[in-house]
């Protein structure tokens, strides 16, 4: 029998910090403005999510103080955006306040089949409720409780709080937070680190606008070398809704990924952007394409250890013109790396070179899956192998909206619970992929993996091993798409 996913019980959380402070937004705070705002009232697209796990011998009061804590120690976490009646948007940092933390209280005797369920189900609930970023506090948590003892914990910020990196920086801060309470040992030091109000200040800084212009030098530069548009042909009718998100969930491409980048001495997130770059590009009949891609902006030492929205996007062209898939990865090794050095501008003057370049810059490529994934020693498998794991990968389509601004966002997620998935999910526009081309690209580039894993693939062989055909001038030809229909 299966029994309904209980309901949590919502409980406010105290905070006190040690200052009140206004200021400027920083460039990757006004980057996801920017967007948070073109998507109202759906901003929970913008949340970002992560779990840990709690010690044996911590009580919930106890996971509750350590999430405090984090507040506490970290402006970004109590911090507003203030729009300004002039278009500039500023910070607020709040001294005190409350958040909400969740509890989900469940026990063994009546959920032990549907744990995982109720769980994942009580942490889709916490994800899929957007934030006033002018309002509400940009931090929400999760507890979930099995016969009295805390198990695991959800950390859900916004992403003007904070981007993916910041946010394992904290589960990692409340992992040794709750394994020092554990063990009856002084809480750890936080990491000295930059905050939001003082990187704002750095970037207006001369330093701060000499690093702009170089990174805004290197962006022309890519736009000079990118197609006008990744999709050369007229617009079609667009569906209803317009934007399509399927996604597959393989556990074959992790393993072709491994075997790929040993045979061509790569590493595992080159040989994932270069064929999805050149599967792009050559199946709409070009020899390059222009993508963004998200940088950390990392590099510099009191940054490693910042909770913020450091990351922002860049943009890069890659060739794709090469006889060899060596060529492609040269080329996105050679595009990424200027682009990973040059990653800190004011949006706003980013768009303004595009718009007068005339370069569309509406395809994306964001690898989160490749970043959570542990090096290891296995063998890679064989070419039987590989497609005995293929046949075991499941498309769907996850969701229809009616507006964004990408013509195709590719992106990479592991699966909770499972280190040998992957989850890649493709959201394309209509008008520009029809559901056949997106759902033929996701089928298309697990194929095209699995042929780079055991041998050689010419890029202009890309179309042809992937099963989609060209676009000729006045429309796409047979898109050779196996499977069940898109609707």
């Amino acid at each position: 029998m299966t029994h309904p996913t209980p309901d949590a019980v919502r409980h406010l959380i105290a905070f006190r910090g040690d200052r009140a402070a206004t200021g400027p937004a920083t460039w990757g705070q006004r980057h996801i403005w920017r967007d948070i705002v073109a998507m109202l009232p759906d901003t929970a697209f913008f949340n970002v999510a992560q779990v840990t796990f709690v010690p044996p011998g911590v009580g919930l009061p106890g996971v509750l103080e350590q999430l405090a804590e984090l507040v506490a120690r970290h402006e970004s976490l109590r911090t507003l955006a203030v729009p300004g009646t002039d278009g500039a948007l500023g910070q607020r940092v709040l001294a005190e306040g409350s958040f909400e933390a969740d509890v989900l209280e469940l026990t063994g005797a009546e959920h032990g089949a549907e744990l995982r369920v109720h769980f994942t189900e009580a942490a889709r609930r916490l994800e899929s409720r957007g934030f006033d970023n002018t309002a509400d506090v940009p931090f929400r948590a999760l507890v979930g409780v099995l016969d009295g003892a805390p198990q695991a914990v959800v950390l859900c910020l916004s992403h003007f709080a904070a981007d993916l990196t910041g946010v394992r920086l904290l589960i990692a801060e409340l992992d040794a937070l709750l394994a020092a309470l554990a063990a009856g040992t002084a809480p750890p030091p936080r990491y000295p680190a930059r905050e939001p109000l003082e990187q704002a200040e750095f970037e207006n800084s001369p330093a701060g606008l000499r690093m702009e212009e170089k990174a805004l030098r290197h962006w022309s530069t890519q736009l000079d070398r990118a197609p006008a548009d990744n999709f050369p042909r007229p617009p079609g009718d667009p569906e209803e809704p317009r934007f399509w998100r399927g996604e597959l969930v393989s556990r074959a491409v992790p393993e072709a990924l491994r075997a790929a980048a040993a045979r061509h001495r790569s590493t595992v997130p080159n040989v994932l952007l270069a064929a999805t770059a050149t599967l792009l590009a050559r199946g709409e009949g070009l020899d390059a394409c222009g993508l963004r891609l998200v940088t950390a902006n990392r590099f510099r030492p009191e940054l490693h250890h910042s909770v913020g929205n450091l990351a922002q996007e860049v943009f890069v062209a890659v060739d794709v013109s090469g006889d060899s898939f060596a060529d492609a990865l040269r080329s996105v090794w050679s595009a990424t790396l200027g682009a990973h050095r040059n990653g800190q501008f004011r949006p706003e003057r980013a768009r303004a070179l595009t718009e007068e370049a005339g370069v569309a810059v509406d395809c994306l490529v964001n690898d989160l899956w490749s970043t959570t994934r542990d090096d290891d020693d296995r063998p890679v498998l064989g070419a039987a192998a590989l497609a005995e794991a293929a046949r075991e990968s499941e498309f769907r389509w996850a969701d229809r909206l009616e507006q964004d601004e990408v013509a195709f966002f590719l992106e990479t997620f592991d699966v909770f619970g499972d280190p040998g998935l992957i989850r890649v999910t493709l959201l394309g526009d209509t008008s520009r992929m029809p559901p056949a081309r997106i759902e033929g690209f996701l089928r298309g580039l697990e194929r095209v993996l699995l042929a780079l894993a055991t041998g050689e693939v010419a890029p202009a062989d890309f179309p042809a091993v992937a099963g989609i055909g060209v676009p000729g001038p006045s429309g796409p030809d047979r898109l050779g798409v196996p499977g069940p229909s898109p609707r």
